[in-house]
């Protein structure tokens, strides 16, 4: 990466603005998968608030391909994995019930790990790690002043940090954000759960109370209504409502209310706690008119901002700088075609609106969990499209579009998630005839075929069956491990065929019928 000399711009291929969660999993993605880049943070470090908690299958998932599951579960919240409604903390509650999240049994049918309590304040310096080991650069106390298109990128002014050239800019700065400001990207209000204010503090109540607490508990105290979650480190928060429609304010949250609310609400009247941090926001959700303008791309809050409702807004975060991030890398690279960057808005846009619309509805559906984590089904000019209507839960067959099914498997001696096998090129797996694929794929493209009972042992039929390969089967996945084409039956000309299938998956061409992967006799 170019370094700014003698009043010189840095050069970069990727200029990430904003090292929450969003910017950081950009960053990483498109390391890994070839392209310089630089995140630039207005804040002086990482986060010193917990935030977000929860952590789904799918972004445990990714921090396993990522390397960094062991060191974000180190920061796991020891918690009873139930929700409370209780009088107070220290009372027997009222009702216990599960989290949305699935349970370690349910997550391990379907997925390679299991999902995770830890706190945001953990998790970015993990992942901010993970970028300066693969090579790139975070520069915290450094906020965009200004930031224009050009015919060959952007041109952003950093302040007295200089400026960046880059190929492609992501805004990852949050609801607020700078950049999508700059673009002049509209932002629609969906709705609103109301204003609330929150507290951070010690000491641990778990340990004061003598027991494992629920991860969360809404208390229903007449003088002290409020939600009470664990967040590690011998820390908690309270969330309360207040209603400026009734003369209150969020400034009549003194330390000595916060005090006497904390006392009613835990049923521990000698309560001592120590404040650590307060804050006041508006339970909303958002979403931007676009998440692409030319070079530059949103992710996260910046592109759809969600209430805390169903723990999804941080992973959803995740999930988009997973997706975008390796297709940078393959533009810059010169591996896809402008298309393929299109079809990052054509994916997500969709699905952010809709867990943005979730997020404000206050009871569960029937699609929370893994349903909404690992069962989505997309549709854009890079899927073949095989016509038929998603699939309904989270159970996945490798139609194109859906997240590729988990499978063990053995490969090169170890015992893997054939998900591992996805995450730095283009797979094309087969059934077990389908040796002739292999001799099939293009040149220039980093691409392997992977015959199923010889490459990937299946002496169960597991794999096979998972993904409905008959003898001449070809499935392709991305590198994001979604399935992009499949094609069942014996073809004519499979050079041609696949050559088409990754044409189309790398934006160089619209999908033809040709491509739908149907039977050629």
């Amino acid at each position: 990466m170019g370094r700014t000399l003698l009043g010189m711009p840095t050069t970069t291929d990727v200029l990430v603005v904003g090292a929450g969660p969003a910017g950081l999993a950009t960053a990483i993605t498109a390391l890994r998968h070839g392209a310089r880049v630089l995140v630039v943070e207005r804040r002086g470090g990482t986060s010193t608030v917990p935030r977000a908690t929860g952590v789904s299958t799918r972004t445990m998932e990714l921090f396993r391909f990522w390397g960094v599951a062991r060191a974000v579960r180190e920061g796991a919240i020891d918690c009873d994995p139930r929700v409370a409604i209780t009088r107070t903390l220290s009372a027997e509650p009222d009702e216990l019930f599960p989290f949305s999240y699935p349970s370690m049994r349910e997550a391990l049918a379907v997925s390679p790990t299991y999902p995770a309590l830890c706190s945001q304040d953990h998790i970015e310096p993990v992942l901010a790690a993970e970028i300066r080991r693969l090579g790139g650069e975070v520069r915290f106390g450094t906020e965009l002043a200004e930031l224009r298109t050009t015919p060959d990128g952007v041109h952003a002014e950093l302040g007295p940090a200089g400026s960046v050239r880059a190929r492609f800019v992501v805004g990852a700065d949050g609801a607020r954000s700078a950049v999508r400001t700059a673009l002049g990207i509209g932002w629609e209000h969906l709705g609103s759960l109301g204003e609330f204010v929150n507290v951070l503090f010690r000491p641990d109540l778990a340990a004061l109370l003598g027991r494992r607490l629920p991860g969360i508990s809404f208390v229903k105290h007449p003088d002290a209504e409020c939600v009470l979650l664990p967040v590690g480190a011998g820390r908690w928060t309270a969330t309360r409502r207040w209603f400026p429609e009734h003369g209150e304010s969020a400034a009549d949250y003194t330390p000595a209310r916060w005090t006497e609310l904390l006392r009613t609400a835990t049923g521990l009247p000698g309560l001592q706690p120590e404040l650590l941090a307060t804050g006041a926001f508006a339970m909303a959700a958002d979403v931007a008119a676009t998440v692409r303008s030319g070079p530059a791309f949103l992710v996260g809050d910046a592109a759809h901002r969600m209430t805390p409702q169903g723990g999804i807004g941080m992973n959803t975060a995740i999930h988009d700088g997973h997706e975008l991030g390796w297709r940078l890398a393959w533009v810059v690279r010169g591996l896809a075609a402008d298309a393929l960057l299109d079809s990052y808005a054509a994916e997500r846009e969709p699905l952010g609106r809709a867990l943005a619309a979730r997020s404000l509805r206050e009871e569960r559906e029937p699609d929370d969990g893994l349903p909404t984590d690992l069962g989505r089904t997309y549709r854009s000019p890079v899927v073949a499209d095989d016509g038929a209507a998603p699939a309904q839960g989270h159970s996945r067959t490798a139609r194109p579009g859906e997240r590729a099914p988990h499978v063990w498997v053995r490969w090169r001696g170890r015992r893997v998630s054939v998900l591992d096998l996805f995450e730095d090129r283009l797979t094309v797996l087969t059934g077990h005839r389908g040796e002739g694929w292999r001799h099939a794929t293009p040149r220039g493209v980093p691409i392997d075929v992977l015959v199923a009972g010889q490459d990937l042992p299946d002496p169960n039929r597991a794999l096979r069956a998972a993904y409905r390969l008959e003898p001449h089967s070809a499935v392709l996945v991305r590198p994001d491990g979604i399935v992009a084409w499949r094609h069942d039956g014996r073809c004519r000309d499979r050079g041609a065929a696949l050559a088409g299938a990754v044409e189309t998956t790398l934006g160089h061409r619209g999908v033809g019928t040709s491509l739908a992967g149907k039977h050629v006799a």
